[in-house]
């Protein structure tokens, strides 16, 4: 299938470039605006790329961790008398918040933001708020919040 799917794009880039150098007028003018339409579609992703880089480094990200701390606070101001194993989750969660907040602050002054390194960073914040679930649903459920 992937073979497939690979052979009709060449044959389709084949075909547009074979009528955008070789075809008639119609061919060409067909060519052109399917290739003036991709250049367009990579303008906006390059776009959507920069604009979401300006909300990193203006730091979004810092407001949703705020966030998730202050959620975090309210469990523990609303629970006093949770277990103490969900205690201590609570707190390694609010530890690992920690750690990433101050990472993305390292990161952003050192400007080494790899795509690779953002990839880890939102595969931290998903792995952090599914954590976060969890534990409180368990809190909820043993200790009725």
């Amino acid at each position: 299938m992937r073979n497939l799917l690979k052979l009709a794009f060449f044959a389709v880039i084949g075909l547009i470039s074979y009528n955008y150098y070789y075809g008639n007028e119609t061919e060409k003018a067909r060519s052109e605006k399917v290739i003036d339409g991709v250049k367009d579609v990579f303008g906006a992703v390059k776009d959507l790329a920069v604009a979401e880089k300006e909300k990193f480094d203006e730091g979004k990200y810092d407001k949703i961790l705020d966030k998730i701390g202050n959620v975090f606070e309210d469990v523990k101001e609303r629970s006093a008398d949770i277990s103490d194993d969900l205690r201590d989750r609570l707190t390694d969660l609010e530890d690992e918040k920690i750690e990433l907040k101050e990472r993305i602050k390292e990161k952003q002054k050192e400007g080494l933001w790899t795509e690779e390194e953002k990839e880890k960073t939102k595969e931290d914040f998903r792995d952090l708020i599914k954590k976060s679930k969890e534990l409180f649903k368990e809190i909820e459920e043993k200790d009725g919040i």
